[in-house]
């Protein structure tokens, strides 16, 4: 068997060759190195290894990425005073910086208006109290070292209605019918805008539309409540509510119904009429003047003639 004789000559041959392997083995590795971490090269930047060495084989590659929105928000139209939010989502490396811009002036921070960051890249624009000067065209941009991104939303401010609570002008009157006859429960509501109204009967809805039941409003906010044929089941107590974005009223009214008399007329009695006679009409016929009988004014003319008295026009 051969043997390698250990000696400082043949030491050097063994260390010499080693090396020799080791370079033409070092290339190849760095050459596979530098192609797992290529990027284009407007997105990379090389810095020095931490330990202080200046070789090109150390050097550490950094990745940028430009912002782009994932997620932005529609245009919005709210009314006055309400409470509003633009949510949207932006990727970037590093994170970008966002700013807002109403108009084309810089939207601010303040009690009103707040623009908060969450994990990530979430973002929101939000308005606590709308206004109208809130009105605009918005654009939020994104900058990063790799670049910028912009997009744009619009917000319309709708004037405030106004609104009022229901009330009522007049309230329905508790009433006491009969079997068989036709009631109305009448109110009037005034209210901004016009109301939902709500009828119940001993808290059970009432059901309209029917063959006997109907209810009728107009726009004065006058109501009625139409039953026809009452029978004892329509008897109660009945709640008229009235509700709208403003507020709710509400009103009682009770409904009594009796059972109809049953009373018979007696028959009209037959009148016995009884022939009369005219003591007049008895004298007349036998040739009798009776009304120049008892006419007194016609026999003091006749006495006067003869006395030859007259009237005297000094009296």
């Amino acid at each position: 068997m051969a043997r390698r004789l250990l000696g400082p000559q043949n030491a050097a041959a063994v260390f010499q060759a080693q090396n020799d392997s080791d370079a033409q083995n070092s290339p190849q590795q760095h050459n596979s190195e530098h192609a797992r971490l290529q990027v284009p090269t407007s997105q990379v930047r090389s810095r020095s290894s931490s330990r202080g060495d200046v070789n090109d084989q150390d050097a550490i590659q950094e990745k940028f990425y430009p912002p782009r929105f994932i997620q932005v928000p529609e245009n919005m139209s709210i009314e006055e005073g309400r409470f509003c939010r633009m949510d949207f989502k932006v990727s970037g490396l590093p994170a970008p910086d966002v700013s807002w811009y109403l108009n084309g002036r810089p939207v601010q921070s303040d009690d009103l208006h707040k623009m908060i960051v969450s994990e990530k890249g979430f973002h929101s624009l939000i308005f606590e109290v709308v206004r109208a000067s809130d009105a605009g065209a918005y654009a939020c941009v994104a900058k990063n070292r790799a670049g910028e991104a912009t997009f744009t939303v619009q917000l319309d401010v709708l004037a405030k209605e106004h609104k009022r609570a229901p009330m009522f002008i007049y309230k329905p009157q508790s009433k006491k019918v009969f079997e068989g006859d036709s009631v109305k429960l009448e109110c009037q509501i005034s209210a901004i805008p016009p109301p939902k109204l709500f009828w119940k009967r001993n808290n059970e809805m009432v059901q309209f539309n029917t063959d006997r039941i109907s209810l009728y409003h107009d726009n004065s906010g006058r109501v009625t409540l139409l039953i026809k044929d009452v029978n004892k089941k329509d008897a109660g107590w009945y709640t008229v509510s009235a509700v709208n974005e403003a507020g709710v009223t509400t009103c009682n009214t009770r409904l009594d119904v009796t059972a109809r008399p049953n009373q018979t007329l007696p028959a009209p009695k037959k009148l016995r009429v009884r022939p009369t006679f005219s003591k007049y009409l008895a004298l007349n016929g036998k040739g009798l003047d009776v009304k120049q009988a008892f006419n007194p004014e016609g026999e003091f003319q006749r006495l006067a003639a003869q006395s030859g008295l007259y009237e005297s026009e000094e009296l």
